[in-house]
């Protein structure tokens, strides 16, 4: 039982006092809202709308159901018709107080969001760049919706609502999470409320992997519903980085900085345990204790599957759903307790040789002061930021200085320095020495430098675009695109972006693709 459901029943039968209606609430009417909350907190909506309906007929005057029932209608999505039956009710008890909060904060965050809906989703979000994302998601998720229903054995009846939020501060109004937690942790997405929530992209420096995000936050609102919402967090979170590029016939869920940090934890004996993750991998304390926590899980995940097939994730998930505690729907699955799981996990780990890359480093989320679509001023202090130490932040500035002054060989000769002077592997400061070297067309020294980098941080859209950007100017216009391509699925704000697509389409003469991509560059010109 969670702690709002706790909340809640404590303050079960005084509630009737608290709304305009003045109903008393009968120990058999207790018994009965309660059922509701329960089957809101197994994540069973249809079946909690139902019950509510039945208790509206039969005890219009009482509290404790219009109560329950503005609850309903929040995890249906309808936030005013939530909102007008809580104005009926007196918020001196906090859990009140607090549920008021979150529907006048959703309400208002939400209200001049417009709707574009899929075969399987429903996207809300504010009219205009944002527009740009709703192909790609629905691309990702449709996608999922096909692939994680076949391994999870769940494919939902209704359709799924997906909520994007311009920037983090909404964000934070309508979530559990503090800006700290967004920030610290560089936690964009939810799945909460019966509901997926994502910050945009376009409110970050660079983008960031915002179609696999959707895709594991799809995975969590499958287990969510399959499970009855049994699933332990782990399991969660493992289950759903494990699956999360499946989507894109991708089964390699394991990032090179997630590998250099859990070879790092099991040399160190520094592990995240696994309670410490409650109650969400986001109050980590850093992001790195974030990734070693999701590496340990997926990891888990992986090797539970290796051991008994894929099928043993929808036979838990299914158990649980069934009312099985976890330990004996663990020990019915896997044939071992968690106990003893962990530690032939842990042998396991040990027999991998995970490789570990000095100098790899986890690049924080640097969000914008104010969007805009090209590189602003934060973009260039976050460079700076991450040249690794003060004396190559200071050669990188000079670099930029003689760049822009049009000294090109003497800036190459400054951002060498500053690779060599910085203690990381930093992929800002491989960047401005291959665009440097794009500048002189010097195609070698800049395609190595980037596919190096690449390796290492396979997810960064600077990289991508600048090794499409070299491929265009070659007139390698199918390995451009492919980079191009990739770059835009993870930062669709880059105006040179579109425009190159559109180019190569043009020379290629594939007008429809042309067309298609000239109508996502209109939506953040």
């Amino acid at each position: 039982m969670n702690r709002l459901l706790k909340q809640i029943l404590m303050v079960g039968g005084t509630l009737a006092l608290l709304s305009a209606f003045h109903g008393f609430a009968r120990a058999d009417l207790q018994a009965e809202v309660t059922e509701g909350y329960l089957l809101i907190d197994q994540w069973r909506f249809e079946e909690a709308d139902a019950v509510t309906q039945k208790l509206l007929k039969r005890y219009p005057n009482s509290g404790d159901v219009h109560f329950l029932n503005a609850r309903v209608e929040f995890y249906k999505g309808n936030y005013e018709k939530a909102w007008k039956i809580l104005e009926t009710v007196d918020d001196q008890y906090h859990t009140v107080r607090e549920f008021k909060t979150l529907v006048s904060n959703t309400r208002e965050a939400t209200s001049v969001f417009v709707t574009q809906e899929s075969e399987h989703f429903t996207f809300h979000y504010i009219d205009g760049p944002d527009q740009v994302l709703i192909p790609y998601a629905i691309e990702a998720l449709e996608k999922s919706y096909q692939v994680l229903g076949k391994i999870l054995g769940y494919f939902p009846k209704q359709k799924v609502r997906v909520e994007i939020y311009p920037d983090r501060i909404p964000f934070a109004r309508i979530s559990p999470l503090t800006l700290k937690d967004i920030v610290t942790s560089g936690t964009v997405a939810l799945c909460k409320y019966n509901r997926i929530m994502m910050i945009s992209p376009g409110s970050l420096v660079r983008g960031y992997n915002w179609m696999d995000t959707l895709s594991h936050e799809y995975t969590h609102y499958l287990l969510s519903s399959k499970s009855y919402n049994n699933a332990p967090l782990w399991l969660h979170e493992g289950i759903a980085k494990y699956l999360e590029t499946r989507w894109r016939q991708e089964a390699d869920y394991m990032t090179p900085i997630m590998e250099t940090i859990l070879a790092d934890g099991l040399a160190n004996d520094y592990m995240v345990a696994l309670e410490d993750m409650m109650p969400s991998l986001a109050k980590l304390k850093n992001a790195e204790d974030v990734q070693l926590a999701y590496a340990e899980v997926a990891t888990m995940v992986d090797y539970m599957v290796q051991q008994n097939g894929e099928t043993v994730l929808a036979q838990l998930a299914a158990s649980l759903a069934e009312g099985t505690p976890f330990e004996m729907a663990l020990e019915d699955a896997v044939g071992k307790g968690l106990n003893e799981f962990q530690i032939d996990w842990k042998k396991h780990m040990d027999g991998r040789q995970l490789k570990t890359i000095p100098g790899l480093t986890v690049l924080k989320f640097r969000f914008k002061n104010h969007r805009s679509p090209g590189e602003n001023d934060s973009a260039k202090e976050a460079a700076l930021q991450e040249a690794g130490n003060q004396r190559a932040h200071d050669l990188t500035m000079l670099g930029d200085i003689l760049k822009s002054r049009q000294y090109i060989p003497a800036a190459i000769i400054e951002y060498k320095k500053a690779i060599d002077a910085s203690k990381m592997l930093s992929p800002i400061l491989n960047n401005k020495l291959a665009g440097t070297y794009l500048l002189q067309k010097d195609y070698t020294q800049s395609e190595a430098l980037l596919r190096k980098s690449l390796n290492y941080y396979p997810q960064f859209a600077t990289t991508l675009t600048h090794l499409g950007e070299l491929f265009y100017m070659k007139k390698d216009y199918a390995a451009a695109e492919e980079f191009f391509q990739k770059a835009v699925r993870i930062n669709p704000f880059n105006p040179l972006v579109h425009s190159r697509l559109i180019n190569i389409y043009a020379a290629l003469g594939q007008t429809k693709k042309k067309e298609q991509q000239g109508v996502l560059y209109s939506y953040i010109k």
